[in-house]
């Protein structure tokens, strides 16, 4: 198998999407499984613009590791129907062609998943992910048919979401049905 990319667009350290994001990658390493996780994707990306000439460290790196990896994983949260924008901004980085790659090369045959955990109910989360579903679409990106949503009704309030046993082993099992497709 080829390596995995995590993409964890939570927004702070104690982001629900970060803590499990991580502990996806570590839970993968410990079983052997090639992958890679960045995270902070709102932190030294710079929103991009046009003729933007100087290409951010962490994009580099994040091409570097796209290369290899043939499936990613987003884990993101749903703010007013829609994912976050440094999200779609570190996709767009990543869209663009250089040496010697055309525009989109790097998400042709690759396919993603969406895992997203809500601090509400969830109730805009599949309209959200259909919105993301046709971007990821415009990119070139297959998309996983299947999201996996974390809803306040899988939160135990006296266990930190990344100790939820439940959480974390529906997020495994939706892992491997995503990595077998």
């Amino acid at each position: 198998m080829s390596k995995l990319l995590i993409l964890s667009a939570g927004v702070s350290e104690d982001s629900y999407n970060t803590k499990l994001a991580k502990k996806l990658n570590k839970f993968l390493n410990d079983e052997g499984l090639s992958n890679e996780i960045y995270e902070n994707l709102h932190e030294d990306i710079p929103f991009l613009l046009d003729n933007q000439e100087d290409i951010p460290k962490k994009i580099i790196k994040m091409r570097k590791s796209l290369e290899s990896a043939n499936k990613i994983v987003i884990f993101s949260p749903v703010y007013n129907g829609g994912f976050l924008a440094h999200l779609k901004n570190t996709l767009d980085w990543l869209s663009l062609s250089y040496e010697g790659h055309k525009y989109n090369s790097l998400f042709k045959d690759k396919t993603v998943g969406v895992i997203t955990s809500v601090r509400g109910g969830g109730g805009n989360a599949q309209n959200a992910f259909d919105i993301l579903s046709a971007q990821l679409i415009n990119y070139g990106l297959r998309v996983f048919e299947e999201f996996h949503l974390i809803t306040n009704k899988e939160h135990q309030v006296d266990v930190e979401i990344d100790e939820n046993q439940k959480v974390f082993e529906n997020i495994t099992q939706y892992v491997n049905r995503f990595l077998d497709f």
